[in-house]
């Protein structure tokens, strides 16, 4: 199939006015014209190959907004715990990966999630009774904690497991003994130590990574670290190479990441990265992150508030000192950065706002992509703040369920004013923030489908009876549909080139197994991508 195409008999659930079907026409790999089926069809140039949509729905191929893809491609090649449905099954997969892998030195995965240890956490014992006197480190699901076993332990110097980094915790035993569960910064005293995974199995990461994306009609990512947060984050040059040699067909636009211990030549430094991946091309490094708070369910989020029935955990955590980044962040905004917050407790978010304020007030009006991910927690002042500010709600909407890790790890810890404010989809939306959808996989799944299906129904895909969360704040499914397609694009720097079916956009499509209007609500999510074009010409077919 080649770049020059007629797509026939298509279902646009974003067009701008009703047809009962239309044509969409690519020239040289951009959309030409999107015309409707009574207008006639379109000439087309002598060698146009034609498609007929048969009626299925055709959209704009999704974009997301923050996502981790080398990461999530290498945690496919090592052991991925992420299908796993209980403690029993994690431990099993541990062993059997422990079992048939003798030669690696350490056993290393991700994807073990904390509701399957709601009644006892995971000890180091555990993991070496599977591992024997090898060192594992597994992070967790939301990648904020690390489980290890004593062999990992012992290779830490003492000193550093007694006072681990600002901003970390180790867990302990009654006698103080760490009991193999590292939270936030604290994971660095292992990982650290862990042997950096090489450029060509990173390069295999995220090609394997991309096929995926591919089969759930994704062409564009923003990657929300890019830089030495752990091993499998330092992806600068990888995806560099990819986009050198052709194997990066997809369009990504890179956060850079802005260390905790940031110096005076830091900004300098990822200035000079930046210009090593002009705006345009298909990896761009135009975003900054910063990641302020860590998560709820380990009481590491920053809350106005404090959490409930926690000894210790206080209001939570900041990885950096306001007065700090009051400094550097004008400083980012003034170099042209947009700053990808991460933001989840609503003092965390609150505090964002001041800093992106200030850069307004210090350097004026600009064209800023400024963005808060996750943003679980948020009052209406900080809502209005965001629309006033035009600061983006990246979101990950899958996570808006009443799922073992709300209901189990997070509700019952947060004073109830603050439970009420959680992902607060369509407030925001009526309040005139730009909302864009991002799965953070490998933390959640990257198929949109599963996303919009949630932003929808605020219930759990595949599951009819699930119980509802906050369904006042349900998304139409137009709404979520243009958050996971223009809404992300924007949040890239990449909406003039895709997240549409506009004349002149990339002709990056999705060819959807069905017709959505026709789509009852609570099925969304068994929705399947049948063909994704990148450039008018396929990436992946079903």
């Amino acid at each position: 199939m080649a770049a020059n195409l007629l797509i026939r008999n298509a279902h646009l659930p974003l067009a701008g006015r009703e047809a009962a079907s239309w044509s969409i026409r690519v020239a040289d790999g951009r959309i030409a014209e999107v015309v409707p089926a009574e207008a006639g069809v379109p000439e087309v140039p002598a060698g146009t190959e034609t498609l007929d949509a048969a009626g299925r729905s055709v959209l704009p191929a999704f974009a997301d907004s923050h996502v981790h893809v080398p990461e999530s491609g290498v945690e496919l090649l090592r052991c991925d715990l992420t299908a796993c449905e209980s403690r029993d099954e994690v431990l099993a997969a541990v062993a059997d990966y422990a079992r048939t892998h003798p030669e690696e030195e350490w056993i290393i995965g991700r994807g073990w999630a904390l509701p399957h240890f709601a009644e006892r956490p995971p000890t180091r014992e555990e993991l070496d009774a599977v591992c024997g006197a090898r060192p594992a480190y597994l992070a967790n699901r939301d990648g904020h904690s690390a489980w290890v076993s004593t062999a990992a332990l012992d290779r830490v110097a003492p000193e550093l497991l007694r006072n681990p980094p600002p901003g970390g915790r180790v867990d302990r035993d009654a006698d103080g003994t760490p009991n193999g569960l590292l939270h936030e910064s604290a994971m660095q005293l292992v990982s650290d130590l862990i042997p950096p995974v090489g450029e060509d199995d990173l390069l295999r990461g995220l090609l394997e990574a991309q096929r995926r994306m591919f089969s759930y009609g994704v062409t564009s990512w923003q990657d929300a670290i890019v830089g030495p947060f752990v091993p499998t984050t330092d992806i600068y040059d990888v995806y560099r190479r990819a986009a050198a040699d052709g194997g990066l067909r997809a369009r990504v636009t890179g956060a850079l990441w802005w260390p905790r211990d940031a110096s005076g030549d830091t900004l300098a430094e990822l200035v000079e990265q930046r210009r090593g991946c002009p705006s345009g091309s298909r990896f761009s490094c135009t975003a900054i992150k910063i990641m302020y708070d860590g998560v709820c369910e380990t009481h590491t989020a920053a809350l106005s508030r404090p959490y409930v029935g926690v000894t210790g955990a206080g209001t939570g955590l900041t990885f950096f000192d306001p007065a700090d980044l009051a400094r550097t962040v004008p400083e980012m905004d003034a170099a042209g950065f947009d700053l990808h917050f991460h933001a989840i407790g609503d003092r965390a978010v609150s505090e964002c706002l001041d800093l992106v304020e200030e850069a307004h007030r210090a350097n004026g009006p600009r064209d800023r992509r400024h963005q808060l991910a996750h943003l679980q927690i948020a009052d209406d002042r900080s809502v209005a703040r965001m629309a006033a500010l035009d600061v983006i709600a990246n979101v990950q909407p899958y996570w808006a369920q009443a799922d073992p890790q709300m209901l189990d790890l997070t509700i019952p810890y947060l004073p109830g004013e603050l439970a009420a404010l959680q992902y607060r989809f369509r407030t925001l939306e009526d309040a005139g923030v730009r909302v864009a959808f991002g799965s953070d996989w490998p933390v959640s799944t990257p198929d949109p489908m599963d996303w919009i299906h949630v932003a929808v129904n605020r219930a759990h895909p595949g599951e009819p009876d699930a119980p509802l969360f906050a369904p006042e704040e349900a998304m139409s499914l137009r709404s979520a549909l243009r958050a996971a397609t223009a809404g992300s694009a924007h949040a890239l720097r990449r909406d003039h080139e895709g997240g549409t079916l506009a004349q002149g956009a990339r002709a990056d499509v999705v060819i959807l197994d069905r017709r959505l209007d026709e789509t009852v609500l609570g099925e969304i999510s068994r929705t399947r991508v049948d063909l994704t074009l990148v450039d008018g010409e396929p990436v992946w077919a079903r």
